[in-house]
């Protein structure tokens, strides 16, 4: 699964590698490191407004909730979607098809296990570069305050090489999106088209390496980015 994402990059870094502009970029947030428990807006591009970036709630909210009280609840449970049940779970089924997004992030950390211990990874590009999460996202609209929310979940897949040695109880990973494979994902109609954009990653593109266990305690980092500074092998 994914529940902790690493987005620190500049506005401008991140507009240069999406070809696309902040509607708001006064507003970015940067995070070393972030759980989607706190669901934290997070800039997006959607198959909607593709020359756009906005900031959208982690925590998909389908539109036919019916209460701010039932909508807290949902979120908790829709901060990922499995590409194996995306297209028969209510909240997800339509947005699959008629709304995907990309999330741009500087990496993303998991768990191994090792015996009782969990212990935290940070999951980058090699190259450092910013690389795109494969999203699906909604508007919800609380009835009671008129308050518009716009919503996503990360789409997971099985997890590669490289994932299942990191995420070796769960071996899942969050679909990664080739540059390639960007303009099919957001825009493709046919099921026949999304579903190649949701397979595991290419071996080669991502590293893993332990980093500090105080992290598991911290839900928001901003400021202090030695957190993420290796503390154990790396692996490729």
């Amino acid at each position: 699964m994914c529940f902790t994402v690493s987005i620190y990059a500049s506005t401008h870094s991140i507009e240069t590698d999406l070809g696309a502009s902040f509607d708001s970029a006064e507003d970015y947030r940067p995070y070393f490191h972030v759980s989607g428990f706190v669901h934290p807006h997070l800039p997006l591009v959607t198959n909607a407004e593709p020359e756009q970036i906005q900031l959208c709630e982690w925590g998909l909210i389908p539109r036919w909730t019916k209460s701010f009280e039932a909508a807290r609840d949902i979120r908790k449970m829709t901060l990922n979607a499995r590409r194996e049940t995306i297209y028969e779970k209510p909240s997800f089924r339509d947005a699959i098809r008629k709304r995907r997004a990309l999330l741009p992030v500087n990496g993303f950390v998991e768990w191994r296990h090792e015996g009782t211990v969990k212990q935290p990874h940070l999951v980058r590009p090699i190259d450092r570069s910013i690389i795109t999460l494969g999203c699906i996202w909604e508007d919800w609209t609380d009835p009671a305050s008129g308050e518009a929310h716009r919503t996503f979940s990360i789409v997971t897949t099985d997890a590669n090489l490289l994932m299942s040695q990191v995420h070796n109880v769960k071996q899942r990973m969050p679909v990664v999106i080739a540059a390639s494979d960007r303009l099919p994902w957001l825009h493709a109609d046919d099921r026949e088209e999304i579903e190649p954009c949701m397979r595991p990653l290419e071996e080669g593109v991502l590293e893993a390496f332990p980093i500090t266990r105080e992290v598991s305690s911290i839900k928001v980092n901003t400021t202090e980015e030695q957190l993420l500074e290796p503390v154990g092998p790396i692996l490729t």
